[in-house]
């Protein structure tokens, strides 16, 4: 009796164990996002914390809502940062990913200034997605706000 015991006990916290390296294993591939939107923070230095970095690059992108009512997208610095250079900003259809984003086919051309006017040197920036200071797009198809950016620490 004891040996089966012995037996179930260690079957139990092998099954135990393989449950928790499937569920941790699954949730480092998980793409986290807010209210269906990316947004990601990439520290400009590998060996320093975000609280001792000088700056860091963020990213957000935001899709179109499928009913066409405008969604907010809340692009914001850690408290003690502003956005101190937009690298990158388009609205269409954008591919690749942080840091690595490629123009599509279409897309408003003017959404770097627009986003340059809007967001520089602020903490904190919320723009519209769709919007009309974009202007037409002649895309076909779902669009999205891409932008990628440096917080600086003031």
């Amino acid at each position: 009796m004891g040996d089966s015991h012995c037996r179930c006990l260690h079957g139990f916290i092998l099954l135990v164990v393989l449950f928790l390296s499937f569920v941790f294993s699954f949730a480092s591939k998980i793409d986290v996002s807010f209210h269906g939107d990316e947004k990601r923070s990439l520290s400009s230095s590998i060996n320093s914390s975000l609280s001792e970095s000088a700056e860091y690059t963020m990213c957000a992108t935001h899709k179109e809502a499928k009913d066409g009512k405008p969604i907010a997208l809340d692009f914001d610095c850690e408290q003690g940062y502003v956005i101190s250079k937009i690298t990158y900003a388009d609205y269409g259809q954008s591919t690749g990913s942080c840091g690595k984003f490629k123009r599509g086919n279409c897309g408003a051309s003017n959404t770097l200034n627009i986003v340059n006017k809007k967001c520089l040197r602020k903490e904190k920036c919320k723009l519209f997605v769709p919007d009309k200071i974009f202007g037409p797009s002649h895309c076909k198809g779902a669009l999205s706000l891409v932008i990628d950016a440096t917080c600086r620490k003031t």
